[in-house]
């Protein structure tokens, strides 16, 4: 599914393989990405030359469904598109495709024949097999920019739970989420979690403890309310155009009984 969606996206906008450093300067998101991805690869290496196979197997799963997939795709799925910056749309597709690359590399011992799909397709190569394994950056590890996104997915978690339980969905903006923790985070990494959350700001409450705390501002206004129907008005758009089998490139006419007017 993640190779699928970055093939997608690189051929809509016509993407062309280039280098990172040559695009300007890579984000937050991009850094923690390649940071967990080189801290895995270390950590199979690892395993492996004790032959422990079912962790390092272990590690290469979670990075994919928890970090690669479930994080850093869908906090970049804006990034990506027609609409987006191109730099930016440049700079995320680049980002997808070094760690695919690199996956299907570290899965070769493990699953042989999806990873030498995976490399053909986003290579062109003779074959994965016939590759060097993967040895790591340490350049490219940032321990404490892993520890800190660890914490702003634990808040995160923590705000999704909030809204569980007032009933609200995220789809609907919000104005505030204040968290206590004993030292602020990033502003780069707070706005990574406004979006999570789709809430308008992040506020920084000293803790005196370790301990993390959450509050979530459910107060909607009439503004925030006729946002959130635009939201869900897009939402059953996307839904329509799924049913229809339609393209990424397929332009549509929309007719709907109603319409945010600020939107």
């Amino acid at each position: 599914n993640s190779s699928k969606f970055f093939v997608d996206y690189a051929n809509l906008v016509q993407w062309e393989i280039r280098e990172i450093g040559d695009i300007g300067d890579i984000g937050v998101l991009d850094r923690w990405i390649l940071a967990r991805l080189n801290e895995v690869i270390f950590l199979v290496s690892k395993r492996l030359d004790k032959y422990d196979a079912a962790t390092a197997s272990r590690s290469i799963e979670e990075f994919v469904v928890s970090d690669f997939s479930t994080w850093f795709i869908r906090r970049s799925r804006d990034r990506v598109g027609p609409q987006a910056d191109k730099n930016d749309c440049d700079l995320a597709l680049s980002v997808m495709y070094g760690v695919l690359v690199v996956l299907s590399k570290l899965l070769a011992p493990f699953m042989p024949f999806i990873a030498e799909e995976m490399y053909k397709n986003l290579t062109g190569g003779e074959s994965v097999h016939l590759q060097d394994y993967p040895l790591g950056d340490y350049n490219l590890l940032d321990e404490r920019l892993i520890r800190e996104m660890g914490v702003i997915r634990e808040i995160a978690e923590k705000g999704h739970a909030k809204r569980k339980e007032a009933n609200i969905k995220l789809r609907q903006p919000l104005a505030s989420l204040a968290y206590q923790l004993g030292q602020k985070l990033g502003k780069d990494l707070e706005q990574i979690l406004a979006e999570e959350l789709n809430v308008k700001k992040i506020e920084y409450q000293r803790s005196s403890d370790d301990g993390l705390k959450v509050e979530l501002d459910t107060k909607i206004t009439q503004d925030l309310e006729e946002e959130g129907r635009f939201r869900e008005l897009v939402r059953n758009i996307q839904k329509i155009r799924k049913d229809m089998n339609l393209t990424l490139a397929d332009k549509t006419k929309i007719e709907a009984p109603s319409w945010p007017k600020e939107w």
